[in-house]
C-alpha cells in the first residue's frame, strides 16, 4: 500500500467512523481538497502538464464552435471537469509501490482523448460514430501495452483508462440509440452496467475505506470487448449487436459477483 492509499484509507475510516455526518462530510471534502493544493505544489511539472493539455483540448472545442456552438460549449465544460479529476488525483501518479512518474505520460494521453469525445458520441452521426469507436478502441487496445513499455504504469492510470471506457461505450450506446441503430433496452443494459460498477467502487470505498483491485485475468475483457464490438455492428445496422451486448453486460455481472464471493470467503 502507497502513502498515498494509506492517507485515503486513514481518511474514510475517520469518515465512516463519524456515520457520514455532514460535518464529517464537510472535514472529508476539506481536507481532500488541502491535499490536492499541496501535491499541485510538490508535483508543480506534472500540474503544468496538465494544463497545457487542458489549453489544448479547449482549443479544439474552440474549433468546433464554428460548426457546432452548443457542442462546443458541452464539450469544454465536459473537458474542464475531465482536465479538474486529473489535476486533482496527480496524487495517483504512482506506480503500486508509490515510486512517482514524473510525467503525464502518453497511456493517459490516450484515455484522456478517448473520454474527451463523449459529448460527440451522444450526437454523432452513425458513419462518424463508427469511426470514433473505432479510434477509441485502438487507443484502448495500445494504452496498456505502451504504459508497460514505457514503464508508464500508474494508479492513476489504471482509474482513468477504466473511467474513460465506461464512458466512452456509455455514450456510444446513447448516440446508436438515438439513431434509432440500437433498441434503447440495449442501451440500457450498458449505462446500468456501467452505473453498477461505479456504484461499487463508490461503497468499496465508502463502506470497506480500501480501494477495489481490478481483475488482472485475461476473462475480465471479454465482456468489454463484446460491449465494443456489439455496439461497433449497430453502428453499421448489422445483426447480433443487442445479443453481442446482451451477453457482454450479463457476463460482467457474472464475473463481478464472482470476485464479490471470493472476497468474502474466508482465508
Amino acid at each position: 500500500m502507497t502513502a498515498g492509499e494509506a492517507w485515503a484509507r486513514d481518511l474514510l475510516e475517520e469518515l465512516r467512523a463519524h456515520r457520514y455526518r455532514p460535518r464529517a462530510w464537510a472535514h472529508f471534502l476539506a481536507r481532500s481538497f488541502a491535499r490536492a493544493r499541496a501535491t499541485r505544489a510538490e508535483r508543480a511539472s506534472e500540474h503544468r502538464q496538465t494544463l497545457l493539455v487542458g489549453a489544448a483540448g479547449l482549443a479544439v472545442w474552440a474549433a468546433v464552435a464554428g460548426f457546432d456552438p452548443w457542442l462546443a460549449l458541452a464539450g469544454t465544460g465536459w473537458w474542464l471537469l475531465a482536465i479538474a479529476m486529473v489535476d486533482w488525483h496527480l496524487g495517483m501518479l504512482d506506480d503500486e509501490s508509490g515510486q512517482p512518474l514524473r510525467r503525464l505520460g502518453l497511456p493517459n494521453l490516450l484515455s484522456l482523448a478517448r473520454a474527451a469525445i463523449v459529448p460527440v458520441l451522444l450526437v454523432a452521426a452513425p458513419a462518424l460514430l463508427f469511426a470514433l469507436l473505432l479510434l477509441a478502441g485502438a487507443t484502448d487496445a495500445i494504452d496498456g501495452r505502451l504504459a508497460r513499455a514505457r514503464g508508464e504504469e500508474t494508479r492513476l492510470g489504471l482509474w482513468l483508462d477504466g473511467g474513460a471506457d465506461a464512458l466512452m461505450l456509455s455514450a456510444a450506446a446513447i448516440g446508436a440509440a438515438r439513431h434509432d441503430l440500437l433498441p434503447w433496452w440495449a442501451a440500457a443494459l450498458v449505462l446500468g452496467w456501467h452505473s453498477l460498477q461505479a456504484l461499487a467502487v463508490t461503497l468499496a470505498y465508502l463502506l470497506r475505506a480500501q480501494s477495489p483491485r481490478r481483475a488482472a485475468s485475461p476473462l475480465a475483457r471479454v465482456p468489454g470487448l463484446a460491449l465494443f464490438v456489439g455496439l461497433a455492428l449497430a453502428t453499421l445496422e448489422l445483426p447480433l449487436a443487442g445479443p453481442l451486448i446482451s451477453l457482454g453486460a450479463l457476463g460482467a455481472l457474472t464475473l463481478t459477483l464472482a470476485r464479490a464471493r471470493r472476497a468474502e470467503a474466508p482465508a
